[in-house]
């Protein structure tokens, strides 16, 4: 503050110093030539403005007290008229203006920032007119506008909510304005319309009523297996008369084993059945069951159905296998089935080309060793639909 210090001094010495009026105008002139000369370098930073007024204030403070005091005892310096008050701004080197040579305006001098000076005679302030001489007068000294403090977060929540602009932002940043409450209706309009788009066309597209239906199927297939467990098994359940029954549970003892196999009646999950066990895959493990001479004169010369209605008899599932000896009539391949936990229909057919049946029962042969001994499979039934 050299510069403004000389300046106001100087200003001072060529004026009425002892009236209150004159130095007050020359202080004020020394402000408005502080801000022409920020504006002119560019400086548009809040902090350093408030810096370069307060030190500003802080001098007219100082000089004001001196004269104060000068005027306290008889001075022997005579007053001369007004001139122009020259006012220098000390230079502001912030970090955005590292960079900056600029040219500082003051009372009709353009003075650069190496100290010369370049006379436009265009641009001088007006002098300051001396009045006469009157009574002194202590003007207070008007106080600096020493700008918007830094806002503390406090401040800047409350101006976010009320929707004022942050004081502390730059010049060129705008206000933030609060959406209207049309705006937000709208938002929620535009959302509420989307999610009834999609939900309406998830309903056109079949995918409610797929699931809705299949979830109805799975409880009524749960519905009824808890009411076939409750009840005893239905020998000709899902058979018309049209199919002949050639073993029952009750006919266990007609069975022929091998040395390596064992049948017995036991309580299954679906009612009576015969507990079937192969030892060995070989005919060791064979169970035989005798198909009636009468039924293989209704097969001769025909296409029929042989269905074993089978379960396994543990928690897993049980491969099976399935040969027929007709005698005269013919034989079958072996057919091989895999009983699981619950119970199920095994069906095969058989073609048959020859007319003459045998008089002599046929063998239906079964071995449930294929996967190994102690691997049971429960039989329920064994029926045959003659061909026509």
């Amino acid at each position: 503050m050299s510069g403004l210090e000389t300046a106001i001094r100087n200003a001072l010495d060529r004026s009425d110093r002892a009236d209150g009026q004159t130095r007050a105008k020359i202080y004020q002139s020394a402000r408005q030539a502080l801000e022409a000369g920020l504006r002119r370098q560019g400086v548009t930073d809040t902090l350093i403005i408030m810096q370069q007024q307060k030190r500003l204030e802080e001098k007219i403070r100082e000089i004001e007290a001196e004269e104060i005091d000068k005027l306290a005892a008889p001075s022997a310096e005579q007053d001369r008229p007004a001139d122009l008050v020259e006012v220098e701004p000390e230079p502001v080197h912030s970090p955005r203006q590292a960079d900056m040579h600029d040219e500082i305006l003051l009372e009709g001098e353009t003075r650069r920032l190496d100290g010369h000076a370049d006379v436009e005679p265009d641009t001088r302030i007006a002098p300051v007119s001396v009045e006469a001489p009157q009574a002194m007068v202590d003007a207070p000294l008007p106080q600096p506008e020493l700008g918007v403090q830094a806002s503390s977060p406090k401040g800047r929540r409350r101006r976010a909510r009320s929707g004022k602009p942050d004081m502390a932002a730059g010049p060129g940043a705008k206000p933030r304005r609060r959406r209207g409450f049309l705006s937000r209706l709208a938002t929620w309009m535009i959302t509420l319309a989307v999610v009834g788009i999609a939900c309406w066309w998830f309903y056109q597209s079949g995918m409610v009523q797929s699931v809705l239906q299949e979830a109805i199927q799975a409880a009524d297939r749960a519905a009824q297996g808890s009411g076939r467990s409750n009840a005893a098994f239905d020998p000709r359940g899902g058979f018309s008369d049209e199919w002949t029954e050639i073993f029952k549970p009750a006919d266990v003892a007609a069975l022929q084993l091998g040395s390596q196999a064992k049948a017995e009646a036991v309580d299954g999950s679906e009612g009576r059945a015969v507990r079937l066990v192969s030892a060995a895959p070989g005919e060791d493990g064979d169970i035989v069951i005798q198909v009636p001479a009468e039924v293989l004169r209704e097969m001769a010369a025909k296409s029929s159905t042989i269905a074993l209605t089978v379960q396994s008899g543990m928690n897993q599932a049980a491969q099976m296998s399935v040969r027929c000896d007709f005698g005269s009539l013919g034989n079958c391949s072996r057919h091989r089935f895999t009983a699981t936990q619950e119970r199920l229909e095994a069906l095969f057919k058989v073609t048959f080309e020859r007319t003459i049946a045998p008089n002599s029962p046929g063998r239906l042969v079964i071995n449930a060793g294929i996967d190994g001994p102690d691997k049971p499979v429960l039989l329920y039934s064994v029926r045959i639909l003659p061909g026509r």
